[in-house]
């Protein structure tokens, strides 16, 4: 099992969805659709569920516009994705990482706010509550306090792009030689 954040459904179900700079190259990630979708069907062959944390769906729901109960039957027929709820195992995860965090006395940086802090925890928290194998995510700093917390983060300009379909080769050199 898997998690998608919100950039992750984002870039998989709108198309106005604006695509991630990748960072080797500082322009728009190439094939971003086709990564996201070949992932998606790479998860389902496989059948591996695809996890969305409330707080993620609620996001997504909001950002999403008027067609808020179109995005919900996407999910909700879906064998696929999964809403994972923040239930009592996600509370007390969140309480361990806030614990661990506390110790430490992070500062927030500047890109972070209390509430993205807390919102970051709760997905965090499901993520390990339902033992995911991996978070994906375009948010660098989800990713590093993901893996912070064991959870294994994989950025969207990570996801690889699909295999090309194998084409004819043909071999110039030996039909040249052919020839009279």
């Amino acid at each position: 099992m898997v998690v998608f954040d919100t950039s992750f459904l984002a870039l998989a179900f709108d198309g106005d969805y604006k695509v991630p700079l990748d960072p080797t190259t500082g322009e728009p990630l190439t094939q971003c659709a086709e990564r996201i979708n070949h992932l998606i069907r790479r998860l389902s062959m496989s059948k591996q569920r695809i996890l969305i944390p409330t707080p993620v769906l609620a996001e997504y729901l909001v950002e999403g516009g008027h067609d808020k109960d179109k995005r919900v039957q996407v999910f909700a027929g879906s064998r696929v994705f999964s809403v994972a709820a923040f239930d009592q195992r996600a509370a007390i995860e969140c309480a361990m990482i806030e614990d661990g965090d506390s110790k430490r006395k992070r500062k927030l940086t500047p890109n972070e706010t209390k509430a993205k802090v807390k919102f970051d925890r709760q997905v965090i928290a499901i993520a390990k509550a339902n033992r995911v194998e991996s978070l994906y995510t375009g948010d660098t700093t989800l990713a590093k306090h993901a893996a912070e917390n064991g959870v294994n983060a994989i950025l969207t300009w990570e996801v690889p792009m699909p295999a090309l379909s194998p084409q004819l080769q043909f071999d110039y050199e030996a039909q040249r030689a052919d020839l009279p």
